[in-house]
């Protein structure tokens, strides 16, 4: 079943926020299942499997949306929407959950099971966007599952701690004062206010975090003519640490340098952060079971990618499972692909999740 699913969702990927077709299969694939699904946040969706309301309820997320590349996978059921396919594997999330919850529907378990098909996290605001609703009372653990090339096939591995980094897309614009370049000194150059902004970075990400994170510059953009001294400048960029403290203090330290810089030249600054997420943070005790009793690996090893999984954590223990798909094209690339074989071993741990009674880990 997983395997029918993918396929079709493979076919019509969607950006964040427009996952509308994506979304309709899902509600129309658990309505026809026996749920109730629920539409939040224009395209997310969640149902319920309710054993008893007195019992506490478990949390599993899936992520829909799709990325804005050209698929060259060479796939039979490759993207049917031009510029758009699901290089992140989100398509595979989603379906094997969808199996999972059909497998799992009408069962007696120990906990109560809310399934949430998420939008919009490869921009990193589809979780801040329906946490608040999707969020039930007596939650006790949440748990998400990721394809992850690099891991052995078939192979589960996560780590106690943090997974994932924090993701905060920077942006730094000056604003100065034009004029000639023959009389510069009349202006106020917002170009060499960026330069030296950028040149910073380095010295910012050691001071800030011992160089145990990344600040990133992708784009500088400055000026219209070769001879006028531009008077405005943005940058844009990325953060990414493993810890609320460096996230806190590498932001702290960029205000800081850019006021000196602006005072430098004159120039004025504006500083924006637009989405953004803290690090994914697994929940010991989840791990340590986890490991234990499904044979998952729990050496993986933290990456500076962002996951807005990590707002869940906020709420109850969490945990973000990697699911090995072996030494395929890597994730956000045109020719990636899900391995089909993995989908019924990602669907059965869902399903031993699922079964698991977590109340001595969770005491």
């Amino acid at each position: 079943m997983a395997l029918e699913h993918y396929k079709n969702l493979h076919k019509i990927p969607e950006i964040s926020e427009k996952e509308f077709k994506t979304s309709k299969y899902i509600y129309d694939t658990l309505a026809n299942i026996g749920y109730s699904p629920i539409v939040v946040g224009d395209t997310g969706v969640y149902a319920d499997l309710i054993t008893d309301k007195k019992l506490p309820w478990l949390l599993f997320r899936a992520d829909i949306d799709a990325l804005p590349i050209n698929e060259d996978s060479g796939l039979s059921y490759a993207s049917q929407n031009e510029g758009v396919m699901h290089a992140c594997g989100h398509d595979a999330h989603s379906a094997m959950l969808l199996a999972a919850a059909r497998e799992l529907y009408g069962k007696d378990l120990p906990y109560n099971i809310r399934f949430v098909f998420q939008p919009a996290e490869e921009t990193t605001t589809g979780a801040a966007k329906i946490i608040n609703t999707v969020i039930p009372n007596n939650l006790i653990a949440c748990f998400a599952m990721h394809v992850w090339p690099g891991v052995p096939f078939g192979q589960v591995a996560t780590k106690r701690g943090a997974l994932m980094a924090s993701s905060d897309f920077l942006k730094l614009k000056f604003y100065g004062k034009s004029s000639h370049c023959s009389c510069q000194e009349k202006g106020n150059n917002a170009l060499l206010s960026a330069v030296d902004m950028v040149s910073a970075f380095p010295d910012i990400n050691k001071n800030a975090t011992n160089n145990e994170a990344m600040l990133f510059c992708g784009s500088i953009h400055s000026g219209h003519l070769h001879n006028i001294v531009p008077d405005y400048s943005e940058i844009y960029g990325t953060i990414r640490t493993y810890s609320v403290e460096h996230r806190e203090g590498i932001k702290a330290l960029i205000e800081k340098t850019a006021h000196n810089i602006a005072n430098k030249y004159g120039t004025c600054p504006d500083i924006t952060y637009d989405g953004g997420c803290p690090p994914v943070y697994n929940n010991e005790k989840l791990v340590s079971a986890l490991a234990n009793n499904f044979g998952v690996q729990d050496n993986a090893t933290s990456t500076l990618a962002g996951e807005d999984f990590a707002l869940f954590g906020d709420y109850a223990p969490s945990c973000m499972l990697w699911l090995g798909i072996g030494d395929n094209p890597p994730l956000h690339n045109e020719k990636f692909f899900v391995p089909t074989d993995v989908l019924p071993i990602g669907t059965d741990l869902w399903l031993k999740i699922a079964n698991y009674n977590w109340g001595d880990e969770l005491s």
